[in-house]
């Protein structure tokens, strides 16, 4: 069981009832690991899928996205309406991720990676961000609830050698 602040919202999608008796009910999917849900995401990402990108997200009011040069999305509402204007775009992304560090506890995990984007795999115009994903294990399955990412101006392939600091 997973407790809520009571200051917490969690928000609650209005149901549509099916138009006939054929109509086929979509169950989302529970991602059982973090991994999964952050392949979820980045496969929805790269077919511009916003109902399944939606579904990696937690239907919360208190989640947060930030796009490279972007502002702060707060809510739900808000990072889907961010999602929408980005997929709105022509061209089509794909993603290579490096460097990924994973720490995973009970009831939450954090992902930072450099994402290398290409956009149109013909064109080859290229660009690199570093991101930070957080997940939050909900009674559905492991659930985004950030996700950040900059523009990196230049990324080194491997870690240098020694002390960062």
């Amino acid at each position: 069981m997973i407790f809520r602040a009571p200051w917490k919202k969690t928000r609650q999608r209005a149901r549509a009832e099916p138009d006939t008796a054929m109509t086929k009910i979509r169950t989302p999917p529970i991602y059982t690991t973090p991994t999964d849900a952050a392949v979820a995401f980045y496969q929805a990402f790269e077919a511009k899928d916003l109902d399944a990108m939606m579904v990696t997200w937690a239907e919360d009011e208190e989640i947060v996205c930030v796009h490279p040069g972007g502002t702060r999305l707060v809510g739900y509402d808000a990072v889907r309406q961010g999602w929408e204007q980005l997929f709105a775009g022509n061209g089509q992304l794909s993603f290579r991720l490096e460097q990924v560090v994973m720490l995973e506890t009970v009831g939450l995990a954090m992902q930072s990676a450099v994402e290398h984007v290409t956009l149109d795999k013909d064109a080859g115009s290229t660009g690199a961000a570093v991101c930070t994903n957080v997940f939050l294990r909900t009674p559905y399955g492991w659930r985004m609830v950030m996700h950040h990412a900059s523009t990196a101006t230049a990324v080194p392939s491997t870690v240098p050698p020694g002390p960062l600091h």
